[in-house]
């Protein structure tokens, strides 16, 4: 009787990634034709698939290419930030928790901004931006991970220590970025909410390869994962230390959130909505959930800065918004939906 449930479960994941692999091909085409200069999808599909075969007009390769980084990056950003949300709620136990519930976010923006006042020069370099905002969102999450364990470890433990160091640097981090923006010459509301207009594609390499790892080592922890969902007792049963995989299935989340903040900023509700969405497909099993999340994460991601080009060429003369601004009016409510069914729940 398991051994079919499972054929079943297996059976309902491939069909679903299935799909989902070709709906990501489909937006990573449809990201490289939209933008001021509008390309033909099915000439954008020959340049990148079937070059071989096919002669393309070099306006469509130079367009491509320069629109490639940003895709990339939001593809990668979706699976970095998918990954961190279903272990963070996994983790926590806790439906509503999201990658940014560790104070990442504030630690990173409070270290680049310094980072900026204090060299100017030296934070002009792409490169040197992304290693102070990965050290901030490490050193944030050390002192997360730290107050935690005063406090006895487990979930709740590190969902209050991450509120406190959220609320101790995310003022702070405010005032620097106002500060900032006068020295940088960048809107106050790009640095807060986050772009992938500006990721290079000689930088992707410290972005892709890191977060394919997390992602293959979140899917090896499958076994205490999912005993995780049943908690401490079952943990131990099992042989598996119940703090030792919080701290390690944590750093993954935190390792893959600090990875997005440094490339493109923070990034609201993927976290939040793709671990929920990816249950709801082929249930809690991470064997299954965990590679649903990662591609429903950067179909969201992708979808979603699509749609910032959509809206800047419609509404020409205001700038592109910020990929924040899109995931927030998508994600905030499938987050009411989420609340009212906690509470009623």
């Amino acid at each position: 009787m398991a051994i079919e449930i499972y054929r079943k479960k297996t059976k309902s994941f491939l069909i679903y990634i299935s799909i989902l692999i070709l709906l990501t091909i489909s937006l990573f085409i449809a990201s490289l034709s939209i933008g001021s200069s509008m390309l033909d999808p099915r000439d954008v599909f020959k340049y990148f698939f079937l070059s071989s075969l096919f002669k393309v007009d070099e306006r469509i390769a130079v367009i491509s290419m320069l629109r490639l980084s940003r895709t990339i990056a939001a593809i990668f950003c979706g699976v970095a930030l998918a990954l961190a949300g279903i272990i963070m709620q996994t983790v926590t136990r806790n439906p509503l928790a999201d990658p940014y519930i560790l104070g990442l976010s504030s630690t990173a923006l409070t270290a680049v901004s310094l980072s900026i006042i204090i060299s100017p020069s030296l934070m002009v370099y792409r490169q040197n931006i992304i290693l102070v905002a990965f050290i901030g969102a490490i050193l944030g999450y050390l002192a997360t991970l730290s107050i935690a364990k005063l406090a006895g470890g487990g979930g709740l433990a590190l969902i209050l220590a991450g509120i406190a160091i959220s609320s101790l640097f995310s003022g702070l981090s405010h005032i620097l970025l106002y500060i900032v923006q006068n020295i940088v010459k960048t809107p106050y509301v790009y640095l807060l909410m986050g772009s992938t207009q500006t990721v290079l594609l000689k930088d992707l390499n410290f972005m892709i390869y890191p977060v394919i790892a997390l992602a293959i080592a979140s899917t090896a922890m499958f076994k205490p994962l999912n005993a995780h969902l049943y908690g401490d007792e079952y943990l131990k049963q099992l042989g598996f230390n119940p703090k030792t995989i919080a701290i390690v299935a944590s750093t993954i989340a935190a390792l893959a959130t600090a990875i997005t903040i440094a490339f493109i900023g923070i990034v609201g509700f993927i976290g939040l909505a793709a671990p929920h969405i990816a249950r709801f497909l082929v249930g809690s099993d991470h064997r299954f959930s965990i590679p649903t999340t990662v591609f429903i994460g950067a179909i969201l991601t992708t979808l979603s800065d699509i749609a910032v080009r959509a809206i800047s060429i419609s509404a020409t003369g205001v700038g592109e918004l910020p990929l924040g601004v899109v995931t927030a009016v998508i994600g905030a409510p499938f987050l009411a939906y989420l609340v009212v069914k906690k509470v009623r729940g």
